[in-house]
């Protein structure tokens, strides 16, 4: 058993925290797109024959600190690119500066350097960690076209509430549970009604982490994951550009270098309400998205970035009187400050906005509005030690706006303003043990004030242990709070996300996170990963309908008045193996899973229990010209709410007599299961001007899978000369009972488009 005695512990501590070890070296730098200039986050770059590396960071900057005088072979590896290699020499006390551009080359054939990969698993301990870049994430069969968030849903442990969202359910937590950053600031509402689109356009996004559960203290206010994404930063060398139409949507990117830096813009529209108009497939709904940056480098030290997102949903059945539309904005002023090489800061100032508009009927219909407005503070400070040591500590504030409004005619039952105030400090530190054992422990404080309670404090730990240097043992557990929810509706759940802040009037949710790991690398080529997770969800809120009668106004503020309080608990297992490199890439994924919630003393599954799901993803490239993708999914079919009976209800003043539902057991039965598979094709052209023209075909539900989105009831008529329940009678006495039927999304639906590169 290996030991670390107190004294070892303790001047290792003292020499992170003094910096004092001698007269090594440091070596430090940018890896960039040699075409663009871009940062490469996650490269690898290392020592030969010795155990020096680092991988980069969001911005592609590495340090190596501690280094022995002398001569040494410098390597760095990015997957896709090719590898480089330089001898450097390092003097006593010298603090080396060494910028390397990486050169691409095909990924689907490319080998990947063995011990620079290893890098970035060795000393990253966070679990549940998926990183995708662009490339890898357009290699994906997608629907339409490539989307961040549906390819989130193939990974283990992620769904997605329902066929029609692309809104993330990662390991039994709902929706509002996950903190989605785009460039450090907060999107409340990711997605666009009908599961094909999320937010985030693919072409401006270099790449997305998605940590499905165990993070630690730099992230706060979300129970279950985190999902960043970082934006491209535009090409710093040439003028580019990329369009591509398809029969859903038109979408352009374009960028350049400006100055000491470059830009990027991105926008994209839908045309449902133009494609089909005047045919019986007219359907009155769009959206768009605007999404971009832009950098200066002030001096080599000192960068100013600008981002921001704009996008909006427009949906109007006017025969139906239904009126809706909803959007999120965001922009931020960011700046990053090297301060030496092992001493970086980062400082932002952010606004985000998501607001919905519901309306139903004319002036005497029903009307419901809702926002949440975030303007945040932040500053994060990163400290690089000897020998891969590092200490992460930050703050960051927020100041909220929550509103939400309910009126039926002229008369307005609930009305809520809110204005909380959040902020945070956090600290961790990443400490290795000798060479096998790295911890890294963690934690967050956070002042509320809308709640008595004021203080919360959230300790977080994770370790990992190096088994030998391609296989490792993984652990974390951690305490998450949050301060802000959803609207849930168990019964009728909302197709609009409803911010609301957390009040005096409840306690504030709270989760307690355990999980484990194994994972394997091997050949160069595959991965392996098997994980264990459990968390405990207290302080859920649901919403109940408290009113005797649907016109009655609510008599007071509190969320206390109209919702009610639950619990809940997530247990699984997942195992994932992907095949990185090569002519055949893709994974195989399984995830056994359990998420219950209980409510008034009894125990139920989630709308979103899925007891078992398989995934498998492949790509295959057999030359530069052709590529072909798949995906097929299996899961065990949603829990639902079973109708047992009706009974007649007659209102005052209403001739027609109607039926009134009684609802059985909450989530007792369940849907069959669920299994659909989507293929694509793309033929890649390249012209002797220099556009990449692509063409792609693509067909989703390939086999023409009725899977079940809803049963519903109808009720047909003795007196209409119909054979209304199809049995052979016409106006028979049952046909006036109320019949279930099924409701499926997805046809057999092919598409076929192309995009054009310059």
């Amino acid at each position: 058993m290996m030991k670390f005695p107190a004294a070892q512990v303790l001047t290792y501590l003292l020499l992170l925290a003094q910096g004092a070890w001698g007269q090594s070296a440091t070596l430090t730098g940018y890896t960039t797109d040699a075409s663009s200039g871009e940062g490469l986050p996650g490269a690898n770059v290392f020592l030969s024959e010795t155990s020096f590396g680092a991988a980069t960071n969001s911005d592609g900057y590495f340090v190596l600190t501690g280094l022995p005088p002398g001569r040494y072979e410098m390597r760095v590896t990015y997957l896709g690119y090719a590898a480089y290699a330089d001898t450097i020499m390092l003097a006593p006390g010298q603090q080396l500066r060494r910028n390397v551009e990486l050169q691409r080359q095909a990924m689907d054939f490319a080998e990947i350097e063995v011990s620079g990969q290893r890098l970035d698993r060795q000393v990253n301990s966070q679990l549940s960690r998926v990183t995708l870049s662009t490339r890898q994430l357009a290699g994906l069969p997608q629907v339409a076209e490539p989307d961040l968030l549906r390819a989130m849903q193939a990974l283990p442990g992620v769904l997605t509430t329902s066929e029609l969202s692309t809104g993330l359910i990662i390991r039994g937590g709902n929706t509002d549970q996950n903190l989605i950053l785009l460039d450090g600031i907060t999107v409340y509402n990711p997605s666009h009604l009908g599961g094909l689109f999320s937010n985030f356009i693919l072409e401006a996004v270099q790449q997305a982490e998605l940590i499905k559960g165990g993070f630690n203290a730099e992230y706060g206010g979300r129970l279950s994951a985190v999902l960043n994404v970082t934006s491209r930063e535009g090409n710093r060398k040439r003028l580019a550009g990329k369009g591509s139409i398809s029969l859903l949507a038109a979408q352009t990117t374009l960028e350049g270098p400006l100055g000491r830096g470059a830009w990027l813009a991105s926008v994209r529209r839908t045309y449902f309400d133009q494609l089909f108009k005047g045919t019986d497939l007219y359907f009155p709904y769009y959206f768009y998205d605007f999404q971009g940056h832009i950098f200066q480098d002030i001096t080599e030290r000192d960068r100013l970035s600008v981002s921001w997102y704009l996008g909006r949903d427009d949906l109007a059945f006017d025969s139906f009187g239904l009126n809706a539309d909803w959007g999120n904005r965001t922009y931020s002023l960011a700046y990053r400050k090297l301060f030496s090489p092992q001493l970086v800061s980062k400082w932002m100032l952010a606004a985000s906005r998501f607001d919905t508009q519901f309306a139903l009927g004319e002036s005497s219909g029903a009307r419901t509005e809702s926002l949440v407005d975030d303007l945040t503070f932040r500053s994060d400070w990163t400290w690089f030690g000897p020998r891969r040591g590092q200490i992460k500590a930050g703050l960051e504030i927020k100041r909220l706006t929550f509103t939400y409004s309910s009126k039926v005619q002229d008369s307005s039952f609930f009305d809520l303003h809110q204005e909380p105030t959040e902020a945070a400090l956090y600290q961790k530190a990443k400490i290795w043990l000798g060479e096998k054992l790295m911890l890294e422990p963690g934690l967050r404080v956070t002042y509320y004030n809308l709640h008595p309670q004021r203080w919360y404090f959230d300790p977080r730990f994770s370790m990992k242990y190096l088994l030998t240097p391609d296989r490792y043992l993984n652990f974390a557990v951690g305490v998450y709070h949050q301060f802000m929810e959803t609207l849930q509706d168990d019964y009728n759940p909302t197709i609009l996300d409803s911010w609301l802040a957390v009040d005096g009037s409840v306690d504030v949710a709270n989760s307690v996170q355990v999980v484990a790991g194994y994972e394997a690398y091997f050949k160069g080529r595959y991965r392996f990963q098997l994980e264990l997770y459990a968390k405990t969800l207290e302080n859920l809120l649901t919403f109940s309908e408290g009113r005797s009668t649907p016109d009655e106004s609510l008599g007071s503020i509190s969320l206390a008045d109209f919702l009610d309080v639950s619990s809940g608990r997530a247990y699984g297992l997942e195992i994932f193996l992907q095949r990185e490199v090569g002519r055949l890439t893709g994974w195989l994924s399984y995830a056994w899973s359990v998420a219950e919630k209980e409510l008034f003393g009894k125990t139920y599954f989630t709308n979103w229990d899925r007891r078992h799901v398989v995934n498998v993803i492949g790509a295959y490239r057999p030359n530069d010209r052709w590529e072909t993708n798949l995906k097929w999914t299996y899961q065990t079919g949603q829990p639902y709410t079973p109708i047992l009976g009706y009974y007649l209800e007659s209102l005052p003043g209403q001739s027609e007599v109607g039926f009134v539902p009684i609802p059985g057991g909450r989530n007792t039965l369940r849907y069959p299961p669920y299994h659909r598979l989507d293929l694509g094709l793309v033929r890649h052209y390249k012209t002797r001007g220099g556009l990449q023209i692509d063409v792609f075909l693509q067909v989703v539900n390939a086999y023409w899978r009725k899977n079940v989105f809803a049963y519903y009831y109808v009720t047909g008529s003795t007196t209409n000369g119909i054979d209304d329940d199809d049995d052979g009678e016409i106006d028979e006495a049952d046909e006036s009972v109320p019949q279930r039927e099924t409701l499926s999304i997805f046809p057999l639906l092919p598409s076929i488009g192309f995009s054009i590169a310059f």
